[in-house]
């Protein structure tokens, strides 16, 4: 995909959707590329043309100052990723998902509102004449990226063979979660990455609904990623990993019944079963808060989150030495993936990979 070409046309489509709710009276006014009238512009008229104002907008919001913002970010964000917004001046859930992903992308704080310094960096962007993409991390060359049912949109297929031309090299791949959910793409996805070259790794999604459930949660990882053929000993097959991070139902708690004990259950009976020793994905801030710093889990493997774009390389937890990947953004973008994706950078040469792989 060309996004640079093909970025002003794709992102009218938003605001051509709201021309044709507009009122009869306003026909008259010139049109600019973007969808919005010239009528009364002057020279210091905002991008999109539908207010100059910076107003800070919430959910809730509404008028002309809405539509300057859903215009701007239809023209940040790339439209093959992430389908344009109807310009209607309606600051509903879509236009607040759309604002939390592009300060997501820009390394802004991700709370779904517009302010000063939302409107600066879509100011900025939109300048650019090109779409938000995070930066890659400096000095890292091996590519990687972590892949659930949110990467297949309408059940969109990823593209395996055209992600590992992208330069991608390994995966993670969403198994379970707690106790009730497999994937519905486990299967397709990690022999997927496995035939396109990947080096992979199913992931199994911690939580602590009731107390303890690890070792319970752990059976039915096992059980899942066995049925695909996973081993953990095949060429391409990475340790199995596990999720440990705040609750996912927004709130950003800790896992209620969570403990270190239950978590070490769980990674205990995953490594007896495969004879790997499991990556453990988390961050630092987790591990202080949740687990009270626990030096526990110094031992293993590490898949930190940090999508800050001012580091280098993430902060480790209390008691470890090094990390194995750093998962830098959730904003991703690949032409083999119809949705924006997580993505990481391994912590060490393509040998190494190789030799973690089992290559």
């Amino acid at each position: 995909m060309e996004r640079r070409k093909i970025r002003d046309v794709l992102a009218l489509t938003g605001a051509v959707i709201a021309l044709m709710f507009a009122s009869s009276t306003t026909t008259t006014a010139a049109v600019d590329a973007r969808g919005a009238t010239t009528e009364g512009r002057g020279a210091t008229a905002a991008e999109c043309g539908y207010s100059d104002a910076r107003p800070t907008l919430r959910r809730g919001a509404t008028g002309v100052d809405v539509k300057e913002a859903q215009c701007l970010l239809n023209l940040t964000m790339e439209p093959g990723h992430y389908p344009p917004l109807v310009v209607d001046g309606d600051f509903g859930g879509g236009t607040e998902a759309r604002v939390a992903q592009f300060q997501s992308c820009a390394g802004l704080g991700k709370d779904g509102i517009v302010g000063p310094n939302t409107w600066a960096a879509l100011a900025d962007w939109s300048a650019r004449g090109t779409y938000c993409e995070p930066p890659r991390p400096a000095g890292y060359t091996v590519d990687g990226v972590d892949t659930s049912v949110y990467q297949h949109p309408g059940g969109a297929a990823i593209d395996w063979n055209g992600l590992r031309a992208e330069g991608v090299e390994f995966a993670t791949v969403k198994a379970t979660r707690g106790l009730n959910v497999t994937d519905p793409y486990l299967a397709t996805d990690l022999e997927g990455a496995r035939r396109a070259g990947l080096a992979v790794a199913p992931y199994h999604f911690y939580t602590a609904a009731t107390a303890p459930t690890g070792p319970a949660q752990a059976d039915r990882f096992i059980a899942a990623v066995r049925a695909t053929g996973y081993t953990g000993h095949r060429p391409g097959d990475l340790p199995p990993v596990l999720d440990l991070e705040r609750m996912d139902d927004g709130t950003g708690r800790c896992p209620v019944y969570g403990s270190v004990a239950d978590v070490t259950a769980w990674l205990n009976k995953v490594e007896t079963a495969f004879g790997r020793k499991p990556v453990i994905y988390t961050q630092k801030s987790f591990l202080d808060d949740c687990m009270g710093s626990t030096t526990a889990f110094a031992g293993y493997g590490l898949q930190l989150a940090d999508y800050r774009h001012s580091i280098t390389q993430p902060p480790l937890p209390a008691g470890s030495a090094s990390w194995l990947m750093w998962q830098y953004t959730e904003s991703a973008l690949f032409d083999a993936i119809k949705a924006p994706v997580n993505a990481d950078v391994f912590n060490g040469t393509r040998a190494a990979l190789d030799a973690l792989a089992n290559r």
